[in-house]
């Protein structure tokens, strides 16, 4: 859902969102992105599509009933046992460098097998037991970082607290009620309830899913004659700069953060990437564009109200005042001008199935894919 991807985390989906901003409610905004290309009525008359899934399997079920089990485990404090690979232990610790206080904490949580007190911490922790107090060292890497300490060692002073140990409780009836106020006193019961709900889930999933395949379709058929080039440069190097910003908040160099995050390899790769991406938000800023002012669909007042209501029901916020966080006016005018064209779409849009074609394109598709991870690697 498109305000989900502006309001959820992830660097990719917010880009994309963000890409949209700037759109306006008045004609004269989306003649200009009218001008770039022709969107003739058959390209959008008869258009198939082939239905997303609606299935709910029995492991979506399952999986939900280990969500809800987990979500109710229960957390003791372990102060007998010694700590293991894998054990989550809370400490106390007090790190010096050079005999000078570097860093201390209380309460302080860790895995053990992640070394988050650095590389080999762990392992000077394994079978020690509450109450120990164990002096471990570690030395940073010469290019850690923080300049200040990189290539010296440190010494930590490690109070062991305890093993916190999380009991995950069988799926019972006595379970189901308990977590439920009673609303829920069976497992069936309650079995079905995470069925409907997840069914709910997968409908308005597909619904999105198959809207954006007709709108894909549509677009597939027009050729664009130009794009909004400046809009486009502009995208382009905010977000550059804000990636470049995000790499020193960081600590890491900009390649780094091209890999981790955009998976690129050098700048040319992510330049390249970001203008795909920005481009194919073009293309649907004036594929909607046309077929609106074309079909008078442009929002109308009531529109934008119905989805500033749909904005804050699909994303849990407080009030309809929580949705200009995220949304200028002109966002809003543009998104529930695009949910006009896409009902209008779907009313006109053709089902079909899949063929054996399609399934043999996407099966070489994800063959051409893993060989060129396989190369990559």
């Amino acid at each position: 859902m498109r305000a989900k991807k502006i309001i959820a985390a992830g660097i990719m989906a917010a880009m994309c969102a963000g890409l949209m901003t700037g759109c306006s409610s008045n004609k004269s905004q989306f003649n200009k992105y009218s001008k770039c290309a022709v969107v003739d009525k058959a390209a959008y008359t008869d258009i198939e599509y082939v239905p997303a899934s609606r299935e709910v399997t029995d492991d979506d079920v399952q999986s939900s009933i280990d969500s809800f089990c987990n979500d109710n485990s229960e957390t003791s404090e372990d102060k007998t046992s010694a700590i293991k690979d894998g054990d989550k232990v809370n400490v106390d610790y007090v790190e010096t460098i050079s005999g000078t206080e570097k860093d201390s904490k209380t309460g302080y949580s860790l895995t053990i097998g992640n070394n988050t007190l650095g590389d080999g911490s762990d392992d000077q922790l394994i079978g020690s037991k509450a109450g120990d107090v164990k002096e471990i060292t570690i030395t940073y890497p010469d290019d850690y970082s923080d300049t200040t300490v990189a290539g010296l060692t440190a010494t930590y002073k490690v109070t062991v607290n305890y093993i916190s140990v999380t009991t995950v409780p069988e799926y019972t009836d006595a379970l189901v009620k308990k977590a439920s106020g009673g609303e829920y006193t069976t497992t069936d019961a309650y079995t079905e309830h995470l069925r409907e709900d997840l069914q709910t889930d997968k409908d308005k999933s597909a619904d999105d899913e198959d809207r954006t395949s007709v709108l894909k379709a549509v677009e597939e058929k027009v050729t664009f004659d130009k794009y909004p080039e400046d809009e486009i440069k502009t995208y382009i190097q905010t977000t550059v700069d804000n990636a470049k910003q995000n790499a020193e908040n960081y600590g890491i160099d900009f390649s780094t953060y091209m890999a981790y995050f955009y998976g690129c390899s050098d700048e040319a790769a992510f330049l390249e990437k970001l203008h795909t991406i920005v481009e194919s938000v073009m293309k649907e800023k004036i594929v909607v564009s046309c077929i609106a002012l074309d079909n008078n669909l442009i929002a109308d007042d009531a529109d934008v109200k119905a989805y500033r209501a749909k904005v804050v029901e699909e994303n849990d916020l407080e009030s309809d005042e929580d949705v200009d966080k995220y949304y200028s006016e002109d966002d809003l005018n543009f998104y529930a001008t695009e949910e006009n064209v896409l009902d209008f779409l779907m009313k006109r849009a053709v089902e079909t199935t899949a063929t054996a074609t399609d399934a043999d394109s996407e099966s070489a598709t994800d063959e051409s894919t893993t060989e060129e991870s396989t190369t990559e690697e």
